[in-house]
Order: C-alpha cells, then sequence, then structure tokens
C-alpha cells in the first residue's frame, strides 16, 4: 500500500509506582511527538492482565519521519526524559507497514 501509514509499536514496562502517573505522561509525550513531522495519530493502551505493561502506538506519514522521533527518544532528547525516568524495561520497538 503506497502511502500508507506507518505504524510505530512500543511495548513497555514501567518502575513500580509510576503506573498511576501514566496518562499524565502520556500527554506530554504526546506533546513531544507534535513537535515532530508526520505525527498522524498516537493511542496509548493500558494493561489488562500484566499490571505495569504498557503498549504505545504512533501512526506516522513516514518512515523517515517516525524514525527521527524514535531516534531523538533513544538519544535522551530533553522532551521525552519524564517518560523515559518512568520506563523500567522496553520489551519490544518496531515499525510497521501493511501488506
Amino acid at each position: 500500500m503506497l502511502n500508507a501509514p506507518i505504524l510505530e509499536v512500543a511495548l513497555f514496562k514501567v518502575k513500580s509506582g509510576h503506573e498511576r502517573r501514566i496518562p499524565e505522561l502520556r500527554a506530554g509525550l504526546r506533546k513531544a511527538l507534535e513537535d515532530f513531522p508526520g505525527l498522524l495519530a498516537f493511542y496509548g493502551y493500558l494493561p489488562l492482565e500484566r499490571q505495569g505493561v504498557f503498549l504505545d502506538i504512533a501512526e506516522w506519514d513516514s518512515l523517515e519521519h517516525a524514525q527521527a522521533a524514535a531516534d531523538a527518544f533513544s538519544s535522551g532528547d530533553p522532551r521525552f526524559q519524564p517518560y523515559m525516568e518512568a520506563i523500567e524495561s522496553l520489551t519490544f520497538m518496531g515499525h510497521f507497514r501493511p501488506e
């Protein structure tokens, strides 16, 4: 599918005691992501079974734009610092396109 959105998926565990702060922290994350060109949508999911495990999905207009934001996050961009400090471990992070 040409020009289909790129999905960026991140599955992670938060540090104990930070679970209740995730909605507030996600609001800051969303604001930071909006600084990057190409963000189409952002969705945050809460755990139903495994407490402390969360899922974020972002839709981007291109892999290049998705990768630019991911690179900024992983290199310690201060806009992402509050969110990063709440994460204990990243289980999976990757980009996907439709068939």
